[in-house]
């Protein structure tokens, strides 16, 4: 999904909106954003829901991915749970309304 930028960031790079998967925090976490889910994507050429006919079902490839920043943390990141363990990836940017994360 990919939302305007135009809604949520003026040129000055502040909020003018609060995007729902980069929101700003006052706590020990500053930033903690709405958790992306693979089984709510829609099916497309790079990814699709495998039929297993066995169990006459589809199986779900389980990820849940969010955007965090704790107030000790330089970088931003996007935290990617699988189900077996977290990993985290360093951003700078928000992939959904291009604000920048890291000041």
């Amino acid at each position: 999904m990919i939302l305007d930028r135009n809604k949520y960031i003026n040129f000055e790079n502040t909020i003018k909106e609060e995007c729902p998967y980069c929101r700003i925090r006052d706590s020990e976490i500053k930033i903690y954003g709405k958790t992306i889910k693979t089984d709510d994507w829609k099916n497309t050429a790079g990814y699709h829901k495998k039929y297993i006919p066995a169990i006459d079902d589809y199986a779900v490839d389980w990820l849940e991915a969010f955007i965090l920043k704790g107030a000790n943390d330089e970088k931003a990141g996007l935290m990617i749970d699988s189900g077996n363990g977290y990993r985290f990836v360093d951003i700078n940017y928000c992939p959904f309304c291009g604000r920048k994360l890291n000041k």
